[in-house]
């Protein structure tokens, strides 16, 4: 797949020190910026350096999994700095993706999403169709109701081996 390169908001790459030169922010492992300790940043807004240097510059992709794991190590290290407690939350940025092409699709898992990986598996079907239109049902719900995270999904993916958080 080929896209145009991104480029970060103009309002936020003008702020000296909060992102790379393409307008990506610079975070740590706590989601924050390197630069400006109160300022949080996740998803395709951050800068990820690339895993090596190609002749067409590249980025990295970012999943829904990846960006619920920096979410929510965001929210509890907030919560940490209000307690005055030290920020210790680093999201896993696991990769769980169902990828619909149509009437069919690509499956795949990668813990962690940048290399090197413990885990990569990938699986093409037209199961993949149908898993995508019953996910986004499941998603949809989830968010009507208030709960990113059930208990049960907790579970499963715990017994998968994948995690969202770490410390």
């Amino acid at each position: 797949m080929m896209l145009p390169a991104f480029y970060g908001v103009d309002a936020v790459s003008a702020v000296e020190g909060l992102c790379n030169p393409r307008g990506f922010v610079i975070v740590d492992e706590f989601q924050r910026s390197k630069k400006y300790r109160n300022i949080f940043s996740a998803g395709v807004c951050i800068a990820i350096p690339p895993v090596e240097v190609t002749p067409v510059p590249t980025g990295a992709p970012k999943t829904g999994y990846m960006i619920e794991s920096m979410i929510t190590a965001i929210v509890h290290n907030i919560e940490a700095d209000l307690r005055g407690l030290p920020a210790d939350w680093k999201g896993t940025w696991n990769a769980i993706c169902l990828a619909d092409m149509g009437d069919t699709g690509v499956a795949f898992v990668a813990l962690p999403q940048i290399p090197p990986r413990n885990v990569a598996w990938m699986k093409k079907g037209k199961w993949v169709h149908l898993a995508k239109v019953a996910f986004e049902k499941y998603f949809i719900r989830k968010m009507k109701t208030g709960n990113s995270e059930p208990i049960y999904e907790k579970y499963i993916l715990r017994l998968l081996g994948i995690e969202r958080l770490e410390r």
